[in-house]
């Protein structure tokens, strides 16, 4: 028997041992099965997904209850004050002259124009409402029960329940004046709202002789732009105007005569540089003209000069008075008697003036507030 080194035992074992070696294949495999984590299958159960669903629940719940919390806040039921009230049609874009009255619980609509000239067959009706901007308005003639009125900002909405029942929306566009969402006008004879007022009971609306003094002065004047029906102001009916430089302090309401800016001045050469204008903002005011009528600091001027005229006479006075035809063009007519002004602030030291027939003069809308320094005098009257 031969008897093996230990080097060669070693070497002999390594050849044994060769033949029992996984190959690089084999050994992948093992290293997949013993390091691979097993993954169950998704199995789909609703059980999992019930608190995902409350909570949307939840959210949406709260979402709805803040939007009609906050969002529907502003929404004021107003019916009440509506009890008595009386619409008037105002515009001539269709062919209704809807009356709209409010008595009690009761909504009554009258047709005051069209009457039953429609059931003639010698009308033809398509002809007829070509002219018109607003062909079909939406309110029918009658009388209905149980209405409610809800304010939102400056939007009414009017709802009538039972079977004739509607919902018609009015979009407030000055203190008295209101649109329907079929673009008809219409006009209250009261205030929709409960504003404040400013009243101005010692400034008469038409001039009287004034005294004269070491400290007035007399001018003549020519233009029309106060004149309030009678010619006011002009020197041509009613003779000079007595200026007083006789004051402390300018109060509203008062007549004044100042330098005019010389922007204006430079835009037309026309303008006369003395001018006559009226106080209507003090400092520290602000002022601002909706729908023809002008807020001092929110609250509604109620004076004769705080409102659009057209020769002392305001929008229903005067389409009662002026015949059709010597209007010209009646829309932009109605556009200047519901004119707006962005609010403007009276600074210290200056004045907001306007003068009493807005179409016809230049004022503060023009140039802005009017340093007091460029006031003359104050007109006190006509000469005597």
């Amino acid at each position: 028997m031969k008897h093996l080194s230990d080097d060669e035992i070693a070497r002999e074992l390594e050849k044994l041992g060769q033949a029992f070696k996984p190959s690089a294949v084999q050994k992948e495999k093992l290293r997949r099965s013993i390091f691979a984590s097993a993954r169950p299958k998704k199995v789909f159960r609703i059980n999992t997904l019930l608190p995902s669903f409350i909570s949307l629940i939840v959210l949406l719940s709260v979402g709805v209850g803040l939007y009609v919390t906050i969002g529907g806040s502003d929404t004021t039921n107003v019916t009440a004050s509506w009890d008595g009230m009386l619409l008037e049609q105002s515009s001539r874009t269709s062919p209704t002259r809807y009356v709209l009255k409010f008595y009690g619980t009761s909504l009554t609509i009258e047709d005051d124009f069209l009457g039953s000239s429609f059931m003639s067959d010698k009308v033809d009706k398509e002809a007829y409402l070509r002219g018109y901007k607003i062909k079909e308005p939406l309110l029918i003639p009658g009388t209905y029960e149980n209405y409610t009125i809800t304010q939102s900002d400056g939007t009414y909405k009017l709802k009538v329940d039972g079977k004739t029942g509607f919902t018609y929306n009015l979009e407030k566009k000055g203190p008295r004046i209101l649109v329907g969402e079929d673009g008809i006008e219409y006009s209250s004879r009261v205030y929709l709202d409960t504003l404040e007022v400013i009243t101005d009971a010692i400034t008469p609306e038409r001039l009287e002789t004034a005294t004269q003094n070491e400290h007035t002065f007399l001018i003549e004047w020519g233009l029309d732009s106060m004149d309030r029906g009678n010619h006011d102001f002009e020197s041509h009916e009613h003779g000079q105007l007595v200026v007083s430089t006789d004051f402390d302090e300018l109060q509203r309401g008062q007549a004044v005569y100042y330098h005019m800016p010389p922007s204006v001045i430079a835009k037309n050469s026309a303008v006369p540089e003395m001018y006559i204008g009226r106080v209507v903002g003090l400092p520290g005011e602000t002022v601002e003209i909706k729908g023809g009528q002008v807020y001092i600091d929110g609250k509604i001027l109620d004076t004769f000069y705080g409102k659009a005229t057209r020769r002392g006479a305001g929008e229903e006075e005067y389409f009662k008075t002026v015949p059709s035809n010597v209007i010209v063009d009646e829309q932009s007519t109605r556009e200047y008697f519901n004119m707006n002004m962005a609010a403007v602030t009276v600074k210290e030291n200056t004045l907001f003036i306007l003068v009493d027939q807005w179409w016809r003069g230049y004022d503060s809308r023009e140039y802005g507030p009017l340093p007091i320094g460029e006031v003359e005098g104050i007109i006190t009257g006509t000469a005597e």
